[in-house]
């Protein structure tokens, strides 16, 4: 089978469970913009920001790791051994959190019950068991079961998020039962659905789990560790890059006053509320991370590879950007279905920046696989520190001046300089004919494309919507018709 083919069908069944699960849980930007306040959307997005932390201190880079020595050394055993040191890590983690709930529940000012952090060391002790498992079905390109373990959990939260924010306090308005049903609602009800999803995947991965030993040698945990370490520093630097503006900064930077009738909790909460429309372009990023990783990896070898990679990094790109000129051109319309609010849909111009950033994000990703295979990891933390830096000074010095603006400007400039080290430096290690040219030259024509609609859009909202669509219709057949031809042939 061809392997760009091969890529793509394996892209497209790991990212059926993102894409379903994502456009599933996004059915909750209207639910929780409807039964919580700004402020406390704020505070679920401010907690999720640090579960990402978390997530990778729990797995510790270990994912990568087992990719890279089972396909080096052809040997299973590094499963076990890549699982015993993931279980040792999220037990302890998760131990020492739930023992301090109080006070960190006082470390955040969080108005909410201590529960929310006991439900959250138990999900994240749960996303890190499974993260081992799952890895070992990407390996075995098992995606039928590893897109069921995801689908079932999303498709659960979704739900259960319904069950207790919609059904319950229904029943409890009409005197059924004692529920609360008022607005605001109790945050503590988003994560306990998380807890109980999340807990579906151990059973659905049960085969896998009695199919581990707990193994722990000294000799090949060294060899494992010190491997993953600089991935999993590059993992807190990149999530840094990630999700610096969502960990309580922005409040602390904006100006007293800066946007007329909101304080800044729930400016922070009207930013969250549109950085969620980004999910789109985090679905393609998100399916090719799971396909392509072990792809890269079974091909390191093959002397036709650098050719190879620099075509899927081409068309990466051109997917990357038919999402970003169909979001952009359709924001208002894809804000008035999932935003509840008026005061939601302020920052809505926003999202073709947002969207930009994750799609300098996703060609870094496609980039820094030279590092990996080459077992020259370190080089992820240079170029994840240099992303941090950038981030973290950026916010500091926009977000008094622009406001939630500052916080799209600082990642796409992050995320940039990113792509740039990262290209420059894997050149002279692991050369690979990307055509740079031409990627540049399909970003800019979108780019001019999505500008050009903004200043120019109809002031009528149908006229808007359909102009839109169809200007994203005819944008992808031209896309279509241009590429089909090459896509899976010898040429760019």
């Amino acid at each position: 089978m061809n392997p760009l083919k091969k890529l793509a069908s394996e892209a497209g069944l790991y990212g059926l469970p993102s894409i379903l699960g994502r456009l599933l849980n996004y059915l909750l930007v209207p639910l929780h913009t409807a039964v919580f306040f700004p402020d406390q959307f704020g505070d679920i997005t401010i907690l999720y920001a640090y579960v990402a932390f978390l997530n990778i201190t729990y797995t510790f880079g270990m994912e990568t790791a087992y990719f890279r020595f089972t396909t080096k050394n052809k040997s299973a055993a590094y499963y076990h051994y890549s699982f015993s040191i993931v279980l040792l890590i999220s037990v302890v983690s998760s131990t020492l959190i739930f023992m301090n709930n109080d006070a960190i529940i006082h470390f955040f000012d969080l108005d909410a019950d201590t529960n929310i952090i006991k439900y959250l060391s138990v999900i994240m002790l749960v996303d890190a068991l499974v993260a081992i498992p799952l890895a070992k079905l990407r390996l075995e390109s098992k995606a039928k079961k590893f897109a069921l373990a995801r689908i079932s959990s999303i498709v659960l939260t979704v739900g259960l998020n319904y069950i207790f924010l919609k059904v319950l306090p229904y029943f409890s308005k009409e005197g059924m039962i004692n529920w609360p049903s008022q607005k605001p609602m109790d945050i503590e009800f988003v994560f306990l659905a998380n807890l109980i999803a999340n807990s579906v995947m151990l059973i659905i991965l049960v085969k896998e789990f009695l199919g581990v030993r707990i193994k722990f040698n000294i000799s090949i945990s060294k060899e494992l560790l010190s491997y993953s370490s600089p991935i999993f520093i590059m993992g807190i630097a990149g999530m840094l890059v990630e999700s610096f503006d969502k960990t309580g900064i922005f409040e602390y930077l904006l100006p007293a006053g800066f946007y007329d009738g909101y304080n800044s909790e729930e400016a922070f909460g009207i930013y969250s509320a549109t950085f969620k429309l980004s999910v789109f372009m985090a679905l393609a990023i998100q399916a090719f991370r799971y396909a392509g990783e072990p792809f890269f990896f079974s091909r390191a070898e093959d002397k036709e590879s650098p050719e190879l990679f620099a075509k899927v990094l081409y068309y990466f790109v051109w997917l990357s950007i038919i999402i970003w000129v169909g979001v952009s051109l359709n924001t208002d319309l894809i804000g008035d279905i999932f935003l509840k609010g008026e005061s939601y849909k302020e920052a809505l111009f926003l999202v073709p920046i947002l969207l930009f950033a994750k799609l300098l994000f996703g060609i870094y990703i496609n980039l820094s696989i030279w590092f990996k295979l080459t077992d020259k990891t370190y080089y992820g933390i240079l170029i994840s520190v240099l992303g941090s830096v950038v981030i973290i000074g950026g916010n500091i010095l926009l977000i008094p001046l622009l406001g939630y603006l500052g916080c799209a400007i600082a990642s796409v400039l992050a995320y940039l300089a990113m792509v740039i080290y990262c290209y420059f430096t894997g050149q002279k290690y692991f050369y690979i004919p990307y055509p740079v040219l031409k990627i540049i030259r399909n970003i800019v024509v979108a780019g001019l494309l999505i500008t050009a609609y903004y200043y120019l859009k109809p002031a009528n909202d149908i006229l808007n919507y359909v102009l839109g669509l169809i200007i994203t219709f005819i944008f992808t057949a031209f896309v279509y018709f241009f590429e089909r031809s090459r896509i899976f042939s010898d040429k760019l």
